[in-house]
């Protein structure tokens, strides 16, 4: 399983590399008062993610800032070349090994310029992915057209009793739980997923941690279940205060890169999913 400060406490911190000139603020707002300009390269120790604005510390300076100006987390899944250019001819700087967590910092096409361990360099994209694990590791061939029968032809393993799936083409999120070492869909729910500049991760995740509730000047999300990092399950979106929706829009590719469901729905996955359930999304 990749690094990642859920599977490991958060015992150590969590770094990600600043890729322009950046505003770190009081709040989650560009309203919000500006505590200073971080230059781009830097790197900021990450205390609390959301879908938009994630809360860092940089120069012993707590503040909040927008992460889509953040490098972005990726994990091989296989032991991969660090590289001086992005050539395979290139000089190799250090082997990073399968599951480790790289900072992206740049995508070149075929490869990217990323941070490992504070050394830059440039990998190959086709060892990269949002889990760390082996593409066909699972047989997706019934993932869009039968999920029952993908859950249970791949006999697909989960620590708890549950099972979570997220079918980003057809947008629709399912809910499964073990009957007699069979998995049984107990629900079937359309959802919102990630816009194209803002996808939703692929792969296989598992559940950790959940706050009631989070947003910013501008809207509030309910009902919050972490799958990992900055995205989560959760509501459709409230006003700042959480009285009234202000989008409920669902089968729809607009979001941050969360899965946004009905608020019942979100609330259940909240009350119900154990940490550490198995998460499926293609």
């Amino acid at each position: 399983m990749p690094f990642n400060r859920e599977t490991t406490g958060n015992q150590q911190p969590f770094y990600k590399y600043v890729l322009a000139n950046l505003r770190l603020r009081e709040g989650k707002s560009t309203d919000a008062k500006v505590i200073t300009v971080i230059p781009p390269g830097s790197r900021v120790e990450i205390l609390d993610e959301d879908d938009e604005w994630d809360k860092v510390r940089y120069d012993s300076q707590e503040g909040y800032v927008y992460r889509f100006y953040l490098s972005t987390s990726k994990y091989p899944w296989s032991n991969l070349n660090l590289r001086e250019g992005d050539t395979p001819l290139a000089q190799t700087i250090t082997i990073i090994p399968k599951g480790a967590r790289v900072e992206v910092i740049d995508n070149l096409g075929d490869w990217s310029r990323v941070n490992y361990n504070g050394q830059l360099g440039y990998v190959f994209n086709y060892f990269l992915s949002d889990d760390g694990i082996q593409p066909g590791s699972l047989d997706y061939s019934n993932f869009y057209s039968n999920m029952n029968s993908f859950v249970n032809e791949n006999a697909v393993k989960s620590p708890t009793d549950y099972l979570l799936t997220t079918d980003l083409r057809n947008k629709l999120t399912y809910v499964f739980k073990r009957n007699n070492g069979i998995w049984q869909q107990l629900y079937k729910w359309e959802c919102t997923v990630g816009k194209p500049k803002t996808p939703t991760i692929t792969g296989i995740f598992f559940i950790n941690g959940r706050k009631p509730s989070f947003g910013t000047s501008a809207y509030l999300v309910k009902y919050a279940t972490r799958i990992r990092g900055p995205y989560y399950y959760h509501s459709i979106l409230y006003n700042s205060t959480g009285e009234y929706v202000i989008d409920g829009r669902l089968g729809m590719a607009l979001s941050h890169g969360c899965i946004r469901l009905a608020t019942e729905n979100a609330k259940w996955i909240y009350d119900n999913i154990p940490n550490a359930t198995t998460v499926v999304i293609q």
